[in-house]
């Protein structure tokens, strides 16, 4: 079962509205605990990857290891700073593991849940240590696709449940939330929505972060 933990993973300065977000995920999830880890983190906690974090050609690449390594050492669900929850995530707790579609080819990152010492959290984080050189896509998305995409283990959602909006259609977003007359979620079937602000992009030397940087 998936714990009841809360984390993201952030640059050293926010926005109001990356904090209004999490404030709303964490209202949605009362009686979780949460943690945000920020920029610098503390290479103590982390003793699988920090050995490699001097490899990393992004601040993207660094937050993929730390949302993956806090999730495979206790569990509990990640959400990207810039993805808004829209409903709890309670319903998946009794999971071993959930992740979503961002397409037809891309399991995204942006959102996901799973126990502690998840047997496909630790084939990524293998398969994201061995290819930091290869770019941010690849040793993040890319990799986390490919550890994933084929275990009974994880729950598959489709796009619509954690991305009902793609990447490519991102300017939308704002749209469907001004147009919502108001009603909270435009989304319904959504848990939520990633508004793709790019957030570590700031930090980042490899312009192939792609759209879960």
């Amino acid at each position: 079962m998936i714990p009841l933990r809360l984390i993201r993973v952030v640059p050293e300065h926010t926005s109001v509205e990356v904090e209004n977000w999490w404030s709303e995920a964490k209202a949605q999830h009362k009686g979780w605990a949460s943690h945000t880890w920020r920029d610098p983190i503390d290479p103590r906690f982390f003793p699988i990857t920090s050995p490699y974090w001097d490899k990393c050609e992004s601040g993207a690449q660094l937050a993929d290891l730390v949302r993956a390594e806090d999730l495979f050492s206790h569990g509990g669900v990640y959400v990207d700073s810039d993805y808004q929850v829209f409903k709890s995530f309670e319903v998946l707790r009794g999971l071993k593991a959930w992740v979503g579609w961002e397409d037809s080819k891309v399991i995204c990152n942006a959102a996901m849940g799973f126990e502690a010492g998840h047997p496909g959290l630790g084939i990524y984080l293998q398969l994201a240590v061995q290819r930091l050189h290869c770019g941010t896509w690849e040793s993040g998305v890319g990799s986390f696709t490919e550890a994933l995409k084929d275990r009974g283990d994880v729950l598959l959602l489709p796009p619509e449940s954690l991305y009902p909006v793609h990447y490519r259609d991102k300017d939308m977003i704002d749209v469907f939330l001004d147009l919502k007359d108001g009603i909270q979620n435009p989304w319904p079937w959504s848990f939520g929505v990633h508004h793709w602000r790019h957030s570590w992009a700031v930090n980042s030397a490899d312009s192939s972060a792609g759209a879960s940087a």
